[in-house]
């Protein structure tokens, strides 16, 4: 695994975002001098068109586009059509110590003083899960209805509520990824039905190594096609993802059952148990033995 792909794996398995503000803003002239923020801030726009510049860049806003404002990113609304409505929240991807203190700032970098500058977080949804600025994406649609749940958790303030919108914002920050993935790799839009069969077949069939001209005729692919497509949606080999699988099955049962490791080393496939050891050595960096007696208490 690359450095990027842990860092992102990282990223995704530390996230607990905290909603600073909720709202489900209309306007009919909208304006917004030059500023910066500290958090994240995401704007869904459901109606009218915005002129926005983010840095030098600048964009026209239309229905179904998403902005996703960035820390220390200078940015301005230029201008506006029609009457606006753009519900958006304010967030940061990890709660903090100082997560209440954090106001929304309206002054440009050069205004800040040095404790507001302290405040910037680090943009790791740019830096990390790689999202632009402005997204354009087919599901939008599931991530507006998410957002204006939880606007409406937020204007509630029932404290039991803080779950639901951390759960709100993990899942909106879920349909940005799979919507920007799937704007960037239409092929695997296309097939990803087919690959899901054949990863329900490796699934089933976790015992034997499935064939590529097997996988391959599920997803109704060529060979050379369907491994490449693989590859490019779960960063494994059709191979190397069926051992995965065995491997984790294999786990499955050290942990949770009393089978003996030549027993399942047969479960899973393998034709002895000095294949199977081999083979999970390769994979976990211990022998199963090894892993069993730190895991299971043996």
């Amino acid at each position: 695994m690359d450095y990027l792909a842990e860092a992102r794996r990282q990223l995704l398995l530390r996230l607990s975002p905290h909603v600073r503000v909720a709202l489900d803003h209309r306007e009919t002239r909208m304006r917004l001098k030059p500023r910066i923020i500290f958090d994240y801030e995401l704007l869904y726009m459901e109606k009218g068109e915005l002129t926005l510049r983010i840095e030098r860049d600048v964009h026209t806003i239309v229905p179904g586009d998403i902005v996703l404002f960035k820390p220390g990113k200078e940015h301005e609304i230029v201008g506006s059509s029609g009457e606006c409505r753009m519900p958006h929240i304010h967030f940061d991807l990890f709660y903090d110590e100082d997560a209440d203190a954090v106001p929304v700032n309206f002054k440009p970098l050069n205004a800040c003083s040095e404790k507001e500058l302290r405040l910037i977080r680090p943009d790791l949804l740019g830096d990390v899960l790689g999202l632009p600025d402005i997204l354009r994406i087919s599901n939008h649609a599931e991530i507006h209805r998410q957002l204006l749940h939880l606007i409406h958790a937020y204007d509630r303030r029932d404290e039991a509520l803080i779950v639901l919108q951390k759960s709100l914002v993990l899942s909106i920050v879920h349909q940005l990824i799979k919507g920007l993935e799937a704007e960037q790799n239409a092929r695997l839009t296309l097939h990803e039905k087919a690959l899901e069969r054949t990863v329900t077949h490796i699934v089933d069939n976790y015992n034997r190594i499935v064939g590529l001209d097997e996988l391959s005729r599920i997803a109704c692919l060529s060979v050379y096609h369907f491994s490449r497509l693989f590859k490019e949606k779960y960063g494994l080999s059709p191979h190397q993802f069926q051992i995965r699988r065995r491997i984790e099955k294999a786990k499955e049962y050290m942990l949770y059952s009393r089978r003996s490791l030549t027993s399942i080393a047969e479960e899973v496939g393998y034709a002895s148990v000095y294949a199977f050891s081999k083979a999970f050595k390769q994979a976990e960096g211990v022998s199963p033995r090894q892993f069993v007696r730190a895991f299971a208490g043996n």
